[in-house]
């Protein structure tokens, strides 16, 4: 057999990133053909992988993407295991290439779901030495009716894309409509809702918290209740409708937390997102609506 040849050794270090000594020792064992090096790497970068799989991907990137006509928009989040290679170029490469594809394949639409997707991932899985994953990914597409627009933020942690619709002249009212819209990005970003409007929290969800903070009232009562006894005073008890105010009051601040419509709008906090998206619809002449949104985190639900 002839021997490896550094340009050998090179060419394969280039077409799968492993280190020279595996490149040498791959090329020993496939006799010098490039192809068989090529899947002895492969599989060992699989074994790799797969001693790793119970390790964490808390780090990743987002990134969003608009298509050349700028009739549809994407969101992509990728996860591995360290921030390291989060900020590898190799990594943020093929998140952006990826999410570009996404706009016009409709195979890549739900990349998390796509074998085709998740076999490249896996070749720059290997190429890193580090478990990823394609956690999750949106298309959005306008309509005659419907404008969208996203944002990233600097860190490429995290990402938004939010749709309007609108029933006017939406053409005319482009701009004004892709400036909410990245606005909304942005509030998604920054305060983090899970849910458009209090319609769709789950009603156990709701309970859950209804219960929680009723525990804490009837606990705060008590404990006022020893108080006023440790200090010989006579205690008043809540009346029965106050304690029922004051929980809805505290049901209704948990709407406003996760639900996008009912926070207080970042550019001015003395309005609602609602408020604020209705406002738009006056200036415009007509009714301007939120009709969906996706926010990604890295790390976070």
């Amino acid at each position: 057999m002839a021997a490896i040849t550094s340009e050998q050794v090179m060419t394969l270090r280039g077409q799968t990133g492993a280190g020279i000594m595996d490149c040498k020792g791959a090329l020993n064992e496939a006799g010098g053909d490039l192809a068989k090096a090529v899947d002895i790497l492969r599989k060992k970068g699989l074994a790799g992988l797969a001693k790793r799989a119970g390790r964490a991907m808390k780090e990743g990137v987002v990134v969003g993407r608009t298509a050349a006509d700028g009739k549809a928009l994407s969101l992509l989040e990728l996860n591995c295991e360290t921030d390291f290679v989060a900020k590898n170029p190799d990594v943020s490469g093929f998140a952006s290439a990826l999410a570009t594809e996404m706009l016009s394949d409709a195979s890549l639409a739900n990349p998390a779901e796509s074998e085709k997707a998740k076999e490249r991932l896996q070749a720059v899985a290997m190429k890193m030495g580090e478990n990823m994953q394609i956690r999750r990914g949106v298309v959005y597409a306008a309509t005659t009716k419907t404008i969208a627009n996203y944002y990233v933020h600097s860190d490429n942690r995290k990402g938004a894309i939010v749709e309007l619709s609108f029933d006017g002249d939406i053409a005319a009212a482009k701009g004004e409509l892709e400036a909410l819209a990245r606005e909304l990005a942005m509030q998604s970003v920054a305060m983090s809702p899970k849910y458009l409007k209090r319609e769709e929290v789950p009603a156990d969800l709701v309970e859950s918290e209804r219960q929680i903070y009723r525990g804490k009232m009837e606990k705060d009562e008590a404990d006022a209740k020893v108080r006023a006894e440790g200090s010989g005073k006579t205690y008043k008890a809540k009346p029965a409708e106050v304690i029922t105010k004051m929980l809805e009051g505290r049901v209704n601040k948990f709407f406003q937390e996760c639900c996008l419509l009912e926070q207080a709008s970042i550019r001015d906090t003395k309005v609602t997102v609602s408020q604020a998206v209705k406002n738009l619809g006056a200036k415009l002449g007509g009714n301007v609506a939120v009709t969906r949104f996706s926010c990604f985190l890295v790390g976070v639900e």
